[in-house]
């Protein structure tokens, strides 16, 4: 039934939609995720493990899932957009056979009306034909009873004639001799004995023709002889008596032809009875059969009614299924022009959302010095409508093991905010990052923990607002070049308890990024250049009163990363920087520069979609001058190797959790050397 190939292709198009569903809802959680767990800026000196280094092969990941989400919304459109053609074709059948329905059911009512109306007239003849039948039966009978009636009639001439025809036959058994012998011989008998003399006298003459006329002569004496004597009487008497004979056998025959003739009628018109009551039974058989045939025809024609009203019945509900499903149709159609609308929006703000993101990191340390740090960072975001807008702050305890070597307290707050404006091959971001000085910029020196121990050197600083600017280049959906610059106006801020009156007045910071990224199924490689300018800064207080320059900084990065198995990949990073002396007004302060060269390679295996183990062996090598605040010494070179361990897990498409631990050993000039432990838990939740 074409209802139900219509109820299949609306499951099957309940079905496409679900799943077009659950393919967009994962790549916005994906999107979601992949903008909480975006890593962090590397404003140290020197590169973190767990921060820097997963966080650009998780950038690279991550560009690669945008990429696959944003093919994944496209295809979404497009399935969109064919879901919605088909939806139209549906309702446009889905209305033809609400169309088909409705005339099924006009012409289903209208047998109804023509069955009805045969019934009708069936019964109407039916009435009229029992009554021509009982009118014929009458008939039939009154013929009958006609015929018996005149039967006696018949029988009365019958028995009239028979009468007359025995008196004839009586009679003429009682007839004279002469009359039998005139009868037999067919002469009267005068004419009898006339042909008796002729005879003899023929006999007489010997036959002889010449003689005929004596005889004529002698016949015609004779017979004028014989007229007038006795045998004249005689012969009188005789014929008398047959005459009489014949007189009453003419009479005779005369009544029993009489009798014969009413016989003869009345034998006709009983004939004619006869077949009267013929034809009215023939008429009254025919009727009764005609009156058989007319109730088997209303039978049949109520019959026909009855499959009428079925009829009617079942395109009734035809027509209220087929309304139905074009009501059906019709609200999916809207659907899927919604769905169209939808996908279309979920395409031009891909990756809009909101999330969170929350970090807990331990680093321990033995050696020169031992101490630790415990930090909680957390940072929440918003991106929508090409705006995005971000917070991030952070709890530290740390105590280097020195006297007065305890810092706790929150950090500095930073608030980004971004507006991009998106092109098919050319995409602008204009940004704004502004750092709130709601951390402690007051430390013992004591406390100083270096960038190469643990992550947070210190509390805070001053106000700082750092607008940036971002253009990338769409090579082609893999490759990207991407120019990033941003100055940074840093305000004063007291550094020190242990000289209150000390503040520093940074100077600003101009840097300067080019990044190389391609990122496709097989392998993902990226090239980053960097360049820092640094303005003069300078302090104040009652011990140190001077202005200096921070070195400029040069830098660059590369990464690669390859899939060996479907689910295997194997990764090699290597960066290197040189950052200047700062140069100070009083030249005896200067120093020379750091040169500073990381590389590294790992193993990637990942279990399922949502599971991933990382297994990575790094090493630094430094050479320069540079200071370890904890010794207080100076050192020229130094050397850094690690082996870290890191799994991430994503529990659902909102959430995931990640836990890393590194297990550290370094060695600087003059026996500062330190072994470490770092562990950092990351948990990521997008809204």
């Amino acid at each position: 039934m074409r209802m139900s190939r219509v109820k299949r292709r609306r499951l099957n198009l309940q079905r496409r939609r679900e799943r077009m569903h659950c393919r967009k809802k994962a790549a916005a959680a994906l999107l979601t995720g992949l903008a909480a767990g975006a890593p962090l800026r590397a404003d140290a000196v020197t590169l973190n493990v767990l921060q820097d280094i997963y966080g650009d092969f998780d950038y690279m990941e991550n560009n690669l899932a945008n990429i696959r989400a944003f093919d994944l919304a496209k295809e979404y459109v497009g399935e969109a957009a064919k879901n919605a053609a088909l939806s139209q074709s549906y309702l446009e059948e889905a209305e033809g056979i609400c169309r088909e329905a409705a005339g099924n059911l006009r012409m289903a009512e209208e047998n109804r009306q023509q069955a009805e109306e045969q019934v009708r007239l069936t019964a109407e003849e039916l009435q009229k034909t029992r009554a021509e039948r009982i009118r014929l039966t009458e008939q039939a009978v009154a013929s009958q009873q006609a015929v018996a009636d005149y039967l006696p009639v018949w029988y009365e001439a019958r028995a009239e004639l028979q009468q007359r025809l025995d008196v004839q036959q009586a009679a003429a058994l009682e007839r004279p001799a002469e009359a039998a012998a005139a009868e037999d011989g067919g002469l009267s008998l005068r004419e009898r004995q006339r042909a008796e003399w002729i005879e003899a006298a023929w006999e007489e003459a010997g036959f002889e023709n010449s003689r005929l006329p004596e005889l004529e002569m002698r016949f015609a004496a004779s017979a004028a002889a014989g007229s007038t004597g006795d045998g004249a009487d005689g012969l009188s008497e005789a014929q008398a008596a047959i005459d009489a004979y014949w007189a009453r056998m003419e009479q005779l025959e005369a009544e029993a032809d009489a009798a014969r003739e009413y016989f003869d009628s009345v034998s006709e018109r009983l004939d004619e009875l006869k077949e009267q009551c013929r034809e009215a039974e023939e008429a009254e058989a025919d009727c009764r059969r005609y009156v058989l045939e007319l109730e088997r025809e209303l039978a049949r024609n109520k019959q026909d009614v009855l499959d009428c009203q079925q009829d009617v019945a079942i395109c009734q509900n035809e027509q209220a299924e087929a309304n139905k499903a074009c009501f059906q149709a019709l609200l999916e159609r809207n659907d899927s022009f919604e769905a169209v609308i939808e996908a279309k929006a979920s395409l031009l703000h891909l990756g809009d959302g909101s999330g969170a993101q929350n970090r807990l990191g331990y680093y321990s340390w033995q050696g020169a010095a031992a101490g630790h740090q415990l930090y909680d960072a957390y940072s929440c975001y918003w991106a929508g409508y090409g705006r995005e807008l971000s917070i991030s702050n952070a709890y530290v305890y740390s105590h280097t093991g020195l006297a007065d070597g305890e810092m706790s307290g929150l950090t500095d707050t930073t608030v980004s905010a971004m507006y991009a404006n998106k092109h098919p091959v050319y995409d602008v971001r204009y940004g704004l990052d502004v750092n709130l000085p709601t951390g402690e910029s007051r430390m013992h020196d004591n406390a100083v923990v270096p960038d190469y121990l643990a992550p947070y050197g210190s509390l805070g600083e001053g106000w700082n607002f750092t607008p940036r600017l971002e253009v990338a280049r769409h090579v082609d959906k893999y490759t990207a070049w991407t120019w990033r610059s941003a100055y940074a106006f840093r305000g004063s801020y007291a550094n020190s308890w242990d000289d209150p009156a000390s503040v520093v007045h940074p100077g600003s910071i101009w840097s300067n990024e080019l990044e190389y990224l391609h990122t496709d199924e097989a392998r993902q490689y990226m090239v980053k250049l960097q360049y820092t300018k640094n303005s003069r800064s300078s302090m104040t207080g009652a011990v140190n009163n001077y202005s200096f320059t921070e070195g400029d900084g040069m830098a660059g990065r590369g990464y690669f990363r390859s899939w060996f198995t479907k689910l295997d990949s194997w990764a090699v990073y290597s960066a290197w920087s040189y950052d200047r002396a700062a140069a100070y007004d009083d030249a005896a302060m200067g120093g020379a520069g750091v040169h500073r060269l990381y590389y590294g390679g790992g193993w990637f295996h990942r279990f399922d979609d949502r599971r991933q183990l990382r297994l990575f062996a790094n090493w630094l090598r430094a050479e320069g001058a540079a200071y370890d605040p904890l010794t207080r010494q100076s050192y020229s070179s130094g050397r850094r190797f690690s082996v870290s361990l890191g799994y991430d897990w994503r529990l659902d498409d909102r959430n995931s959790l990640s836990l890393d631990v590194e297990r550290a050993v370094m060695r600087q000039q003059g026996d500062a050397n330190y072994r470490g432990w770092g562990v950092m838990m990351s948990y990521n939740r997008s809204f």
